[in-house]
C-alpha cells in the first residue's frame, strides 16, 4: 500500500469515527436569552379561538402548528407587534402548549418568549430524532415581567420536531410570543465535538502529518 493510500484510509477512518462518536452523543440545550443565528419569525396567520393556530416560516414556508391541552383548548393569534398565540374564550390563561412542523419536518433552533402571569417553572419537551429515548426534558424558571427568553438547540446532531412548554409550580401562561424557529430539515447549528471526538482528531491530524513527513522525506 502507497504512502497515498495509507494517508488517505487514515482519514477515512478518523472522520467515521469522530462523526459516529458527536452523533452518539446528542444532546438538547436549552439557554435563557436569546441566539436568533440562522433563524426567522414564525408569521402568524390571525385567529380567534381555534384549535390550532398556524404559522410559517422560512423561505420555504414551512408551516407550523400550534395547539394547547389546557383551559378550552382553544387558541387566539394576533400577527401585529410581537406575534402572541394566547388562550382563546375570553383570553384564558395557558399551562401548555406545544408547537411543531405540520409536514412532520424537523427543525434545530427555537427562540421564543413566554409572557408568564403568575411567577414559577415551565418545563420543556423536546421530541425528535437522534434523542437519546426519544425526548428530552428541562425545567426552567419563569416570571410575571413578560421578558422570559429562551432559545433551545440541538447541537450534536439532533432534529426537533415538536416542543412542549407545561407550566408548574404556580405559573400560568399570558401568551407566548416572538417565536422564531431555524434549520428546517436538520442543518444543524454548533456542532460541538466532544472530548472523544477532540482526541480522535488530535490523533488523526498527527498521524496524516507523520505521513506527510514521511512522504517529503522518501522524496
Amino acid at each position: 500500500m502507497s504512502h497515498l493510500q495509507k494517508a488517505l484510509l487514515l482519514v477515512c477512518t478518523f472522520f467515521a469515527l469522530a462523526f459516529g462518536a458527536t452523533m452518539a452523543r446528542a444532546e438538547i440545550v436549552v439557554i435563557t436569552g436569546v441566539n436568533n443565528l440562522g433563524t426567522d419569525n414564525v408569521l402568524l396567520n390571525s385567529s380567534t379561538g381555534v384549535s390550532t393556530v398556524t404559522g410559517t416560516f422560512g423561505p420555504a414556508n414551512a408551516q407550523v402548528n400550534f395547539t394547547s391541552a389546557s383551559g378550552s383548548g382553544l387558541l387566539d393569534a394576533n400577527p401585529s407587534g410581537q406575534a402572541t398565540i394566547s388562550g382563546g374564550t375570553g383570553n384564558d390563561l395557558m399551562t401548555q402548549l406545544t408547537f411543531g412542523l405540520a409536514s412532520g419536518d424537523s427543525f434545530t433552533r427555537a427562540v421564543f418568549n413566554i409572557n408568564a402571569s403568575t411567577d414559577g417553572s415551565v418545563v420543556a419537551h423536546v421530541e425528535g430524532i437522534n434523542i437519546s429515548g426519544g425526548f428530552f426534558e428541562d425545567a426552567f424558571l419563569v416570571d410575571a415581567d413578560g421578558q422570559n427568553f429562551f432559545t433551545i438547540d440541538s447541537i450534536n446532531g439532533q432534529f426537533i420536531t415538536s416542543i412542549s412548554l407545561m407550566a408548574i409550580n404556580g405559573a400560568t401562561i399570558d401568551d407566548l410570543r416572538q417565536v422564531r424557529l431555524g434549520g428546517l430539515g436538520g442543518l444543524a447549528f454548533n456542532v460541538l465535538p466532544e472530548p472523544t471526538t477532540a482526541l480522535l482528531m488530535a490523533v488523526g491530524l498527527a498521524g496524516i502529518a507523520g505521513i506527510g513527513r514521511r512522504c517529503r522525506s522518501a522524496q
